[in-house]
């Protein structure tokens, strides 16, 4: 292996580029349909060719950890180095640099390469020095090139084979859609077209995500929310784009655990990635006009067919675990946990075949299309102004829909602390998305007399979720099953009580904490 301190016969300048691209996978029983489809049929074709690549990184692993990529491919008769890095995935689009150089043989040398920050990490001597094969792929690829429409230039490339890494194998079937020429909605207006035929689904994994999930044996974790940082130069339009892509980002970055995992974190987080989604619209709604109205619907039905795994996943880990053992008697205690993970168990089966089916495969690439056009053409007028301004009006209004809603907060209903609770949520995420835009330490005080408030307002409507859960459980008539779940809800409405006590004060400390966005 080289060690990037000199050149080698075959050596050539760096090929630089930023590539943009949609990944679709489909099953390979439906590849024959996709490709008799007069969009890849009739297009101008070139020799398939089979790809065999070696990724490297170090034993530790630092290249993984920077969200690079270095690999030999060889092409033909050729070979071919190639960094990639940097960029970012957000509504199935992947986006990054691409840095391509020919080799005379398979040694990865990284002498000559550009100076960038996506090549600083490969020019340091612990990198170059200690950079061994961690997978392979071996891929049989088919290009076509496809102009479909005016000004539009899509190069389709099917790839079928496998990855290889840590002893373990996956098999690779999917179309990669790279943008030539034109804008980034040609995509998805062709992945549309595409999917009339032949159901198609977003792959926002990588080749190279797969091969180091091999190789480590282990998915990544659950990925948690990380609200973007706004700048005060942006445009509302830019900020809602930021939010929306940051939001949808965590969905799709959880939905591979969901679908193949056991780790119930996956599906809470992408839940949390669903709400803060759906909120980023409902506080952009009165910006972005009609044409929202359908992404917010299907929103609601992706997270509608979530729901349910959810609660019984809270009620079996967390809420359980906590009453049973001290309030009820072993034998009903265990007959109710079994009854609940039977529930469990057949709620999460039907989560994943929610976001296996058709329709939310759809609503994912017309969510994709949707955000890709207002980051185009700027959106409707309203969206041109300031993001401050914009975010001034959104926090008000939501602050004074807040205080309205817990007038009398002692008299409130149920119902009432509910659409409450809601309202506060709102707010919270507002506050966060827009941290950027005001005095840090204001809008992290604000957030934090938010969380309080919305985790008792939570912790009082959970009751009335608990006893609707253990109820459905206490349904199959047996006798333990059923005074075991009286007595839980017994006590959670005792706990909905003291929660109530406590309530009055977070609301007066949510009431006096400062207002920045008036500041």
């Amino acid at each position: 292996m080289n060690r990037g301190g000199g050149s080698r016969q075959g050596k050539a300048d760096a090929a630089v580029a930023v590539e943009v691209e949609l990944k679709l996978r489909l099953p390979p029983s439906r590849l024959p349909a996709v490709l008799s489809s007069p969009l890849l049929s009739g297009a101008r074709r070139a020799a398939g060719r089979r790809l065999a690549a070696t990724y490297y990184d170090t034993p530790a692993l630092d290249l993984w950890q920077r969200r690079i990529a270095l690999r030999v491919r060889r092409e033909g008769r050729r070979w071919v180095q190639t960094v990639k890095g940097g960029g970012s995935a957000v509504s199935g689009v992947h986006s990054r640099l691409e840095i391509d150089r020919p080799l005379a043989d398979p040694r990865p040398d990284l002498s000559g390469l550009p100076r960038h920050a996506v090549t600083r990490i490969l020019r340091s001597p612990g990198v170059v020095n200690a950079l061994v094969p961690v997978f392979h792929t071996s891929i049989k690829r088919s290009l076509r090139l496809l102009q479909p429409a005016p000004g539009v230039l899509i190069e389709a490339a099917v790839d079928r084979g496998t990855v290889r890494g840590g002893g373990r194998r996956e098999a690779v079937c999917e179309i990669e859609l790279e943008l030539k020429k034109g804008p980034v909605t040609a995509l998805f207006d062709l992945a549309r077209r595409l999917a009339e035929r032949v159901p198609l689904a977003l792959e926002h994994r990588s080749k190279a995500q797969r091969g180091y999930a091999l190789f480590r044996g282990s998915d990544p974790p659950p990925v948690k929310a990380v609200a973007p940082v706004l700048d005060r130069k942006l445009s509302a339009g830019a900020a809602f784009g930021l939010i929306a892509g940051n939001a949808l980002a965590q969905v799709q970055a959880n939905e591979h655990g969901v679908i193949h995992g056991d780790d119930p974190e996956y599906l809470h987080q992408m839940r949390v990635g669903i709400r803060r989604l759906r909120s980023a619209f409902r506080l952009f709604r009165g910006l972005l006009g009609d044409a929202a109205a359908a992404q917010e619907d299907a929103l609601r039905a992706v997270s509608a067919g979530l729901a349910p795994a959810r609660d019984w996943d809270v009620l079996v880990t967390e809420t359980l675990p906590a009453l049973v053992p001290v309030r009820v008697p072993h034998d009903a205690a265990a007959a109710l946990i079994a009854a609940c993970e039977r529930q469990r168990q057949l709620a999460r089966r039907l989560s994943k075949k929610s976001i296996k089916t058709i329709t939310y495969n759809n609503s994912m690439m017309d969510l994709g299309a949707f955000l890709a056009a207002t980051g185009e053409d700027g959106g409707p007028p309203a969206l041109q102004q300031p993001a401050r301004a914009c975010a001034t009006q959104i926090l008000a209004a939501w602050h004074a829909r807040v205080l309205r809603r817990g007038r009398r907060l002692e008299r409130r209903s149920s119902d009432e602390l509910h659409r409450l609770r809601i309202a506060v949520k709102q707010l919270r995420y507002a506050v966060e998305f827009f941290s950027g835009l005001y005095a840090p330490r204001r809008m992290a005080a604000l957030r934090n007399r938010l969380t309080l408030l919305q985790d008792i307002l939570g912790r009082i409507n959970d009751a009335s979720g608990v006893a609707a859960l253990v109820g459905s459980a206490a349904a199959t008539g047996d006798r333990d099953v059923q005074t075991a779940a009286d007595m839980v809800i017994d006590c959670c409405e005792a706990r909905a009580a003291t929660e109530r006590a406590l309530l009055k004060p977070a609301w007066r400390r949510f009431r006096a904490a400062p207002q920045p966005w008036r500041e």
